[in-house]
């Protein structure tokens, strides 16, 4: 086929390209707390998050949140007779362990086949252009329960770039002129 390639094609993989990488890089980075947010790599201490000192009337500093108060708990930081469930956050931990690696090799396997659809795209195959729809599908499928639990404004700028992305790339590849780069060139009859 001599035909060139439309511009449309061209900026349609350009563009999965982008989605793909902001949905994996974006995870990937979220995986290893590098964002801030998400699990990551840091763990819970009891009384990290509240690093107050306290001085009371005698002089002596006290940390945490027992004020002075002598509970013979001899934990730092720790609330007056509160012992945390420690099944269940070593349970969660666990979990969360198990399911980190699985999430960064979705995201993996997400970067790749959208490079695989973006060079057949570039080629003009067909598959090309089917596989770069259904990603770009399930990549708004996927982004549908962020925007149903938003906690912040990060996370819905985050959804909507997504969203906004994978609809340019299926409407771009579903007009005509894209259409007519990837069907099979008709065969002359003698």
């Amino acid at each position: 086929m001599d035909t060139k390639r439309p511009a449309v094609v061209t900026i349609a993989a350009i563009l999965l390209i982008v989605l793909s990488l902001f949905v994996a890089g974006l995870g990937i980075a979220n995986q290893y707390g590098l964002l801030g947010r998400g699990f990551g790599n840091r763990q819970f201490v009891a009384g990290q998050s509240r690093n107050r000192v306290f001085i009371p009337q005698n002089g002596a500093p006290i940390t945490g949140f027992n004020n002075g108060f002598n509970n013979n708990q001899n934990s730092q930081g720790a609330t007056p007779n509160f012992t945390p469930n420690q099944r269940f956050g070593t349970g969660l931990t666990r979990l969360l362990r198990l399911i980190r690696p699985i999430t960064i090799g979705l995201d993996i396997l997400v970067l790749v086949l959208s490079v695989v659809a973006a060079i057949g795209l570039f080629k003009s195959k067909r598959w090309g252009a089917i596989l770069a729809i259904v990603l770009a599908v399930l990549l708004i499928l996927l982004a549908i329960p962020g925007m149903l639990r938003i906690f912040s404004t990060l996370i819905l700028i985050e959804n909507i770039i997504r969203i906004l992305l994978a609809v340019a790339v299926v409407v771009l590849l579903l007009l005509p002129t894209a259409r007519k780069s990837y069907l099979p060139a008709p065969e002359n009859d003698l």
